[in-house]
């Protein structure tokens, strides 16, 4: 297992957009899960997409008393339209892809769970954001360390 996660890390301009959308204490916006904590042989797929430019479709922002995100129903790399050279890009682990806008402090990730099953508001939201998938440490070492590197493959 791999101490860190692979997201795709939105790009400012979009991050600004969803993080108007916060109504909680601790506001997010900046990413979506694709793997957290991958295995090896996880890892050693998705790292050879790292870099690359994804866009990601929203169809639905959900809510309850702990917290609020929009879903992804699709995700792309190497698409700069639609042709049939782009890629499709899910979600590794349990759960649906999704952006968390903001949370309740002290709320654990895996209550997040609880919004995916239980919301207690859901409406229509139909948009798009673009970022770039990346390998993302739990250790700030590592972390400047993938930095200085830049999406070298020894990683």
């Amino acid at each position: 297992m791999n101490n860190g996660y692979f997201a795709v890390k939105l790009d400012e301009s979009w991050q600004d957009v969803i993080k108007k959308n916060a109504t909680m204490d601790v506001v997010r916006g900046d990413h979506i899960t694709i793997a957290y904590k991958p295995d090896n042989t996880t890892f050693e797929n998705l790292r050879d997409i790292m870099g690359k430019r994804v866009n990601a479709y929203i169809d639905e922002f959900r809510s309850n008393e702990n917290i609020e995100a929009f879903f992804v129903t699709d995700m792309f790399y190497d698409s700069y339209r639609l042709t049939e050279k782009e890629k499709r890009l899910e979600r590794v682990d349990e759960g649906m892809a999704h952006i968390t806008v903001s949370h309740k402090k002290g709320l654990k990730p895996k209550e997040a769970n609880t919004m995916f099953t239980n919301p207690t508001s859901k409406r229509q939201a139909v948009g798009y954001v673009e970022g770039v998938f990346k390998w993302i440490p739990f250790n700030k070492q590592e972390t400047i360390w993938y930095e200085r590197n830049n999406n070298q493959k020894k990683w």
